[in-house]
């Protein structure tokens, strides 16, 4: 049976979880908060699995409404919401189009009718067993739709968690995909968010010990930013499988679209930690006064948020790997390369190769067919570049690469693959594609002469 403190202290979190920014805040927070509030009779260290308990207990009840569909500001839009996103649909009452085993085991999707209300499913991949990356169309609008599903007696079926796109949107995440992985991968809670809407944020955050990358959409109170329901939080094999399936989505989608720039009064998340004080204030819940300076923070890898054909020099695509513009000997390059570290600086090493702004401009070309390619593993699959050139796929340890490689003569008409060359595992060559309108618009500026 609880002790009247036990019951105080569930209290006591409840309160503060019921205002804080779930996606910033930690047991290690809420602990403090707890010493700050009460006067204990035992050390905080000992209600560790009380305050655990409870928290488990507050975010399944916000599973389980979000799995209910009682999203109040969501009832009652026919044609979507200010930012244009056309609500889940609720409940059972509509299969997923495909869903049978057969069609379930494929893990991808493509083009097939969804159910009522006229949308038409055009593409789908499996993030984890639950949770879904598609582009479907509704009443003639395109959306990317990273969701959460549940079984109901239908079959299955969408739940509120989780966050519908337009294509402008997708294109700003996909842009800033490779950088947030990678500080998800590194556990960089404070890395700077990528801001997707005016008040919709792709964020890594740190909660109980383990990153989640977080798709959400933001309301303002009170001067402060809260997170709303509409939202998902992917652990790291979650967003590493988006990160991955980019290019699919992104040829299932029509293409990068050129993003209208956002307005300069454009709010974010203050990613600020919580100072202990155990204050509304200081509870890591977002400013949205603090938060519009950081429209544009560029992340050290050199990934920025901003339009679709904001030129750029180099992208990094993960591995110590790069793509950018080069110059020398008065020619003009694009560089696919691998660099390594010396003295502090990154230097470009001899794994790579440097293509030509027409081979460029043939691969950028074709960067869907190479990614449906590599959806289907064919190491088969080969696309000619000029001279001796070309982009091949390969196995290695059960992992398909993209390969961008010279080959040679070996004398009996037999082509053999070259030292000159870059591989690229998938998730590098997702990075690729989300970065390509980038080096294009810097190519094209450095050939026009700016």
């Amino acid at each position: 049976m609880a002790s009247p403190e036990d019951d105080q202290i569930k209290q006591v979190v409840l309160d503060f979880l019921r205002t804080a920014d779930i996606a910033t805040t930690t047991e290690r927070k809420v602990l403090a908060h707890v010493q700050e509030a009460l006067v204990l009779t035992r050390p905080v260290s000992e209600y560790k699995p009380l305050v655990s308990g409870v928290i488990d207990e507050f975010l399944a009840s916000l599973d389980d409404e979000g799995a209910e569909g009682d999203d109040g500001h969501d009832e009652g839009h026919s044609g979507g919401d200010d930012d244009g996103e056309e609500p889940a649909p609720k409940g059972p009452g509509r299969k997923r189009a495909g869903s049978g085993a057969a069609a379930a085991a494929a893990g991808a999707k493509k083009s097939r009718k969804g159910g009522s209300g006229g949308e038409e499913l055009l593409f789908s991949r499996d993030l984890s067993a639950r949770r879904k990356a598609r582009v479907r169309r509704w009443e003639g609008k395109l959306y990317i739709d990273v969701r959460e599903f549940f079984n109901g007696p239908e079959g299955e079926a969408p739940t509120q968690k989780g966050l519908s796109m337009d294509p402008g949107q997708w294109a700003r995440l996909a842009r800033e995909l490779p950088r947030l992985v990678e500080a998800q991968r590194s556990a960089e809670a404070d890395a700077p968010p990528a801001q997707l809407a005016e008040k919709r944020m792709a964020a890594v955050s740190e909660f109980k010990g383990t990153c989640y990358l977080g798709l959400r959409e933001y309301y303002e109170k009170d001067g402060k930013l809260l997170p709303g329901k509409k939202g998902v939080s992917l652990n790291l094999a979650e967003s590493t499988l988006l990160l991955a399936a980019v290019p699919e989505i992104t040829a299932a989608a029509g293409g990068l679209v050129d993003a209208p720039p956002l307005e300069h009064g454009a709010t974010q998340p203050d990613k600020a930690v919580a100072s202990g004080s155990g204050s509304s204030a200081a509870s890591g819940r977002p400013s949205a006064a603090a938060g519009k300076a950081a429209a544009g923070t560029a992340a050290a890898s050199g990934s920025q948020v901003g339009g679709s054909a904001e030129a750029r020099e180099f992208v990094d695509i993960g591995g110590s790997k790069r793509v950018s513009i080069s110059r020398f000997g008065g020619r003009l390059s694009v560089d696919l390369r691998e660099y390594y570290e010396k003295n502090g600086a990154m230097l470009p090493g001899k794994k790579g190769i440097a293509l030509s702004p027409d081979d460029w401009r043939t691969l950028a070309g074709a960067l869907g067919d190479v990614s449906a390619a590599l959806a289907r593993k064919d190491s088969t699959y080969s696309m000619q570049l000029s001279g001796k050139r070309k982009v091949s796929l390969s196995d290695f340890k059960g992992t398909t690469y993209v390969g961008v490689r010279e080959y040679y003569d070996k004398g009996n008409g037999e082509m053999a693959p070259g030292q000159k060359g870059l591989n690229m595992n998938p998730q590098q060559w997702a990075a690729l594609v989300a970065g390509a309108p980038s080096i294009s618009a810097a190519l094209q500026q450095a050939q026009e002469g700016h």
